[in-house]
C-alpha cells in the first residue's frame, strides 16, 4: 500500500514550475478543488487509515507512462473479456440457454454491474449473526474502478492506495444490531482484500470508469497480509448514516501478485433497504402530507388544537400546563407525534398507533431538543445540560453523551451539512458554532444577542440555513442564495417557520394574539386565526 501525506495549504497546481500534461494540472486542481469543500467523512474513516500508515508506508506514486488509445482499447477489451465475478453462476447459465443462443453468449450484456458502478445489489431484508447475507466473488480480471482514495484531517490530504480491481455492491442500510459487521475473507492464500464504503451524498458517488481517486470515503478495512479478512466493526459500522445509499468496494491495496482473488462476503446484524430512502420529513407534520400545520398547544386546558391541511382540525388532551412541548416524530412513520417534557421524563403518543408512552432521559432543568442525529427516520430523545449533549436512540436504546458549548449557550440543532443528520450546534453572543456531522466545527459571526433565533432549510437545499428575527425582520444566511433580509412581522411576534405549503422551504410566519401571519414561499400571504393569544404556537417549540 502507498501512503502519502500533503500538506494542502501549500498545494501547487503549477508543479513548481515543471511542465505538466493538462490531465495532470487538471488532477492536481481538482484534489485542491474537492478538500476545500470539505464534504468528506473523515471522523469515520480516520482510525482505520492511521491504522494502515502504521503498517505499512511507501514512497510517492511513480509515475504512469503514457499509452496509446489503441493500447487503451485493446486492454480495455481484454479485461471486459475476462471480466467475471461468478464463473460458476455462467458456467451453470449456459446449460440453460435458448436455442437461439447457442453460440452466441456474449458475457457483457449479463454482467451488468459487479465490477461497474453502482454494482450489484445486496437484497433488502434483517440479517443476522445466525442468518448474515453472505454472497461470493472473485476480483480477478474485474475493472480498477477505484485505484486512489483521499481522505482530509484538518490542513492535511491522506491518500491510500486501492491499486487492485474491485467488485462493488450498492446497498441502503436502515438499522443497526447489537454487533454490526462486514467481512471479506479471501478463499486464496495469495489475494489481500481490502473493503471501504462510498457515499451517495456528495458530488462523486460511485465513479464512472477506471483509475479513479475517490474522496467520499465512509469506512475502510483491510486485510495485514495475504489470505486474511477484511472487516468493518461495529465502531466503523455506527459511523454509517442510515437510509442512504451507499457502495460497498471489495479492492486491496496492492498492485501486483496479490492484488485479486476469489473471496467470500459477510454481513450481519444490519438491515438493508431494496428501495429509495423515503424523502425528507417535514417539521410540524401531523398528518403527513409534507406538510407543517397551524397548530397550538393551550396551558390552560393542556389541550393540542391542530389545524390539519389533509385531515383538518383535531384536539387532544395531552400534558401539563407547565410541561414543555416537544413535537418530533418519534415513531419514524413520517407525522409528528404529540409530545411533552417533564422533569426529565418523556411522554408522547405514537401517531402510527396511538400508544402511549414515557420514557426517563434527563434532568428537570434540561432543555430537550430531539432530532434525528443517526438518519434513521425517527427523532431520538435528546437533552442539553450545561454544554453537554445527550442522546438516546428509541430503534436500539443506545446512548450517548458529546460535550459542546457552554452553560450559557443556546443550543440551536439543525442540520447545517445536508446530510440528513441533526447537528450539535449552538448560539452564543452572535455567533453560531456548529459541529457538523461531515464538514466539522465552524464558526459563524450572525446576528445579536438579544436575537430570536429561526434556524431552517428556507431554500429546499436539505441543510439548516442560519437565521434570526429582530424587531419584525428576517435575516438570513442560505446555504444557497446566500444573505437575505425580509420585513414581515413586528417586534412582540411570536416567530414560527415552517414548510406550510409543502415546496419543501420554510415559509416566513408570525403568531400575534390568535392569528397566524404566512408568507409562503409558493402560496404566498395569509392570514389565519386559530388560537387564543396565551397558546404557545407549535412551530416555534424549539427556537430560543
Amino acid at each position: 500500500m502507498k501512503t502519502e501525506i500533503t500538506n494542502t495549504k501549500h498545494l501547487n497546481i503549477l508543479g513548481n514550475g515543471d511542465s505538466l500534461s493538462n490531465r495532470e494540472i487538471l488532477t492536481a486542481f481538482l484534489k485542491q478543488f474537492r478538500q476545500k469543500l470539505g464534504y468528506y467523512s473523515i471522523f469515520a474513516a480516520f482510525p482505520a487509515i492511521l491504522t494502515s500508515f502504521a503498517q505499512e508506508a511507501q514512497a510517492d506514486e511513480a509515475k504512469k507512462p503514457e499509452v496509446s488509445v489503441a493500447g487503451q482499447t485493446t486492454r480495455l477489451l481484454e479485461r471486459v473479456n475476462k471480466r467475471s465475478g461468478k464463473p460458476e453462476f455462467l458456467r451453470r447459465r449456459s446449460n440453460f440457454l435458448l436455442p437461439h443462443q447457442k453460440g452466441n453468449f456474449d458475457i457483457t450484456s449479463v454482467l451488468a454491474g459487479g465490477d461497474n458502478c453502482p454494482g450489484n445489489p445486496i437484497p433488502a431484508g434483517t440479517y443476522t449473526a445466525a442468518a448474515p447475507y453472505t454472497d461470493t466473488g472473485n476480483t480477478t480480471g474485474a475493472n480498477n474502478t477505484v485505484d486512489r482514495l483521499i481522505s482530509y484531517y484538518y490542513y492535511y490530504s491522506y491518500s491510500t492506495s486501492a491499486d487492485g480491481p474491485d467488485q462493488i455492491y450498492s446497498f441502503t442500510l436502515t438499522g443497526r444490531g447489537s454487533n454490526p459487521e462486514i467481512q471479506v475473507s479471501a478463499t486464496s492464500a495469495t489475494y489481500r482484500p481490502m473493503i471501504y464504503i462510498l457515499d451517495s451524498r456528495f458530488d462523486e458517488r460511485c465513479p464512472a470508469g477506471t483509475n479513479n481517486f475517490a474522496s467520499n470515503l465512509l469506512s475502510i478495512s483491510y486485510a495485514p497480509f495475504p489470505g486474511a479478512a477484511a472487516f468493518l466493526n461495529s465502531q466503523l459500522i455506527n459511523h454509517l448514516p442510515l437510509n442512504v445509499p451507499l457502495y460497498l468496494f471489495v479492492d486491496s491495496p496492492v498492485s501486483g501478485a496479490n492484488d485479486s482473488g476469489p473471496y467470500r462476503l459477510r454481513m450481519q446484524d444490519v438491515s438493508i433497504a431494496l428501495s429509495p430512502p423515503p424523502p425528507p420529513r417535514t417539521k410540524f407534520d401531523f398528518d403527513g402530507d409534507s406538510k407543517a400545520d397551524i397548530s397550538v398547544f393551550r396551558p390552560s386546558d393542556r389541550v393540542w388544537y391542530l389545524n390539519r391541511s389533509t385531515q383538518g382540525f383535531s384536539a387532544t388532551q395531552f400534558g401539563l400546563s407547565t410541561d414543555k412541548i416537544t413535537p418530533a416524530d418519534f415513531d419514524g412513520d413520517g407525522k409528528t407525534d404529540i409530545a411533552v417534557y417533564r422533569d426529565g421524563v418523556w411522554y408522547w403518543l405514537n401517531s402510527s398507533n396511538g400508544s402511549f408512552n414515557a420514557v426517563q432521559f434527563g434532568l428537570a432543568n434540561d432543555i430537550p431538543v430531539p432530532a434525528d442525529f443517526t438518519g434513521d427516520g425517527r427523532a431520538e430523545l435528546a437533552v442539553y445540560r450545561g454544554g453537554n449533549w445527550y442522546t438516546l436512540n428509541l430503534a436500539n436504546s443506545q446512548s450517548r453523551a458529546v460535550q459542546f458549548g457552554n452553560a450559557t449557550d443556546k443550543p440551536v440543532v439543525g442540520d447545517y451539512d445536508g446530510d440528513k443528520l441533526a447537528d450539535f450546534a449552538v448560539y452564543r453572543d452572535g455567533v453560531w458554532r456548529l459541529s457538523r456531522s461531515q464538514r466539522g466545527f465552524t464558526a459563524i459571526q450572525f446576528g445579536l444577542p438579544t436575537d430570536k433565533l429561526v434556524p431552517a432549510d428556507y431554500d429546499n437545499d436539505g441543510v439548516t440555513d442560519i437565521a434570526v428575527y429582530r424587531d419584525g425582520i428576517w435575516y438570513q444566511l442560505r446555504s444557497q442564495s446566500g444573505f437575505a433580509a425580509f420585513q414581515f412581522g413586528l417586534a412582540a411576534d411570536v416567530p414560527a417557520p415552517a414548510d406550510y405549503d409543502g415546496d419543501g422551504k420554510a415559509d416566513l410566519a408570525v403568531y400575534r394574539e390568535g392569528i397566524w401571519y404566512l408568507l409562503q414561499s409558493t402560496n404566498g400571504f395569509a392570514a389565519i386565526p386559530f388560537g387564543l393569544a396565551s397558546d404557545k404556537p407549535v412551530p416555534s417549540a424549539y427556537l430560543p
